[in-house]
C-alpha cells in the first residue's frame, strides 16, 4: 500500500511541476505587444572609478541606481504600478577625470534593471541590457542599447531598445539618469 502511494505521489508531483513549466513558457511568443515606459533614475551608489588619466579611460564595477514610479506610454498597466532601479558596470572614456563635469568620448554599460511594486515585494520584471554609450549636446553620457527579460523570473517575456540620458545635477549632487525602454513584451500566464 505504501509503495502505491508513494507511485502515486510521485506522478502527481511530476504532472504538477510539468504543468507549472507549461505555464512560465507560455508567455514566450504569446500576446505580445508594443512596451513603452521611462523613468528617471538617480545613481545611489557608485564604487570606486578605475582612472586612467592619460587615456581618460574609468572603469566602474559597480553602479546602484534608483528612480520613481515608471510611466507607462504602451503595455501593460500593472507596470505602472513599479518602481525601476538598476545594478550597472561600465567602461567609459571621459573628457576629464573630474566625472562631474566631463563628457564620455565613449563606451559601454551593462547592468540589470527590476521593476518592483512601488508597495515593495519581490521584483516583477528583472531586464538584462547593455548599451553603448557617447554624449550629445544634451546628455553627458548617453547610451542606446538592448534589453531582454525572460518569463522565468519575470511578469513579462521580451526584449527591445533602452536609451539612458545622464547628466550630473548639482542641486542632488549626483548623476541623474532618463531611461526609456520600448520593445515587445508578453504577460506572463
Amino acid at each position: 500500500m505504501n509503495k502505491i502511494f508513494a507511485v502515486v505521489l510521485a506522478i502527481t508531483l511530476v504532472s504538477i511541476i510539468t504543468i507549472s513549466g507549461t505555464a512560465t513558457a507560455s508567455a514566450k511568443g504569446k500576446n505580445k505587444q508594443p512596451i513603452d515606459i521611462s523613468s528617471t533614475l538617480f545613481v545611489t551608489g557608485i564604487g570606486d572609478p578605475e582612472t586612467n588619466p592619460n587615456s581618460g579611460w574609468s572603469t566602474i564595477e559597480s553602479e546602484t541606481l534608483a528612480g520613481g514610479l515608471v510611466t507607462v506610454n504602451a503595455g501593460p498597466e500593472i507596470l505602472g504600478t513599479t518602481v525601476i532601479t538598476a545594478e550597472q558596470s561600465s567602461h567609459e572614456q571621459f573628457t576629464s577625470d573630474f566625472l562631474p563635469a566631463a563628457n564620455v568620448k565613449k563606451g559601454k554599460s551593462k547592468g540589470t534593471f527590476y521593476l518592483t511594486s512601488y508597495l515593495g515585494g519581490d521584483p516583477l520584471v528583472v531586464g538584462k541590457y547593455s548599451i553603448k554609450v557617447s554624449s550629445t549636446p544634451e546628455c553627458q553620457i548617453y547610451g542606446a542599447g538592448k534589453w531582454k527579460s525572460k518569463a522565468k523570473n519575470s511578469i513579462i517575456d521580451g526584449h527591445g531598445k533602452i536609451t539612458v540620458c545622464t547628466n550630473f545635477v548639482p542641486t542632488y549632487g549626483t548623476f541623474v539618469s532618463e531611461v526609456t525602454v520600448t520593445g515587445n513584451a508578453a504577460l506572463a500566464d
